[in-house]
Order: structure tokens, then sequence, then C-alpha cells
């Protein structure tokens, strides 16, 4: 139950900290950027509300609940590029597959912690329950120091300024 939730934050919180910062129409303009952020994220939390809502309808099986994080982080890989190449580099398009990683990422939350109170007995729930957002917690911290390299080698390869720590593979871009 942690690994899921574990990667699932990582990928998500590095998509946010990390590419969605460098994305916008046209890429130079910070304020293009900063629109494209806030409504990255609107579509995130809506994703997310209507998945964790879903919860009393729906439990994942333990395959679906570790294919999820895993797709999730093929949506980090989908960003990396998009933001890199400015390829799909389409307002309405992103913002659906942003809407997409909410509900990933809500799906693994309430369904993480569901399969947690139903698969377990009662002396092991607390537990579980606590290692679990602990694990949540250690992967919003490696993905927000991992967002913060990823968007400044984005906005090294973009020639944006403003980064606040320096590209640690600038020489290869």
């Amino acid at each position: 139950y942690m690994i899921p939730l574990f990667l699932v934050y990582v990928a998500e919180y590095t998509l946010q900290a990390g590419t969605w910062t460098a994305i916008g129409f046209p890429v130079q303009d910070k304020q293009a950027r900063n629109r494209f952020y806030e409504y990255s994220n609107w579509m995130y939390q809506i994703g997310v509300f209507f998945s964790r809502s879903s919860g009393t309808i729906y439990t994942a099986n333990m395959f679906v609940l570790w294919l999820m994080p895993i797709l999730q982080c093929l949506n980090v890989l989908f960003f990396w590029w998009v933001a890199k190449d400015q390829i799909l580099y389409n307002n309405s398009l992103l913002l659906i597959v942003c809407f997409y990683v909410g509900l990933l990422g809500g799906a693994v939350y309430i369904n993480g912690y569901t399969r947690i109170c139903r698969d377990l007995p009662p002396e092991h729930r607390e537990f579980a329950l606590s290692s679990t957002s602990v694990a949540e917690s250690v992967g919003i911290v490696v993905a927000d120091i991992s967002g913060l390299f990823l968007q400044a080698c984005l906005y090294t390869i973009h020639n944006i300024p403003g980064a606040v720590v320096p590209c640690p593979t600038r020489n290869m871009w």
C-alpha cells in the first residue's frame, strides 16, 4: 500500500513542481506559464475530486492499484517531453491530460486507504494507515526536490531565467 501511494505522489508533485511550471503558450512568457500552471492545477484538482468521490462506488483490485502509479510515472515522461520539445503543445489537450493526472492520483489515494481498511485485520490497520501516510509525505518531499531540478533543466533548455537551483545536466542541453 505504501509503494503505490509513494509513487503516485512522487509523480504528480513532480509534474506540478517541475514540468507544469515550464509550459506556457508561448513558453517564454511568464504570465502564459503562470496561466497554464493555474489551469492545469484546477483541472488536476477537479480530477482528484471526482476520483476520490468514487471510493464508495468502485474499489480497485491490487493489480489496478499498482498499475495507476506506473501510468502516473508515464505522465511525468509525457509532460517532460511536451515541455522539453513543445510537442503536442495544445492547451486544451494538455488540460484534459491534467484532469486525467488528477483522476489517477485521487484514485490511488482513495483505493489505497480503502484497501487497507478492507484487507487488513483491525489490529494492523492503524499502523498500515500511519505508514502509508508517511510514505505519501516522503513522496511529496522527493517530488518537490526532484521537481526543482526538473524545472531548472526545462528552464535551461528554453533559456528561461528564474530557476531556484541549477540544472545538474545543463551541459547536455
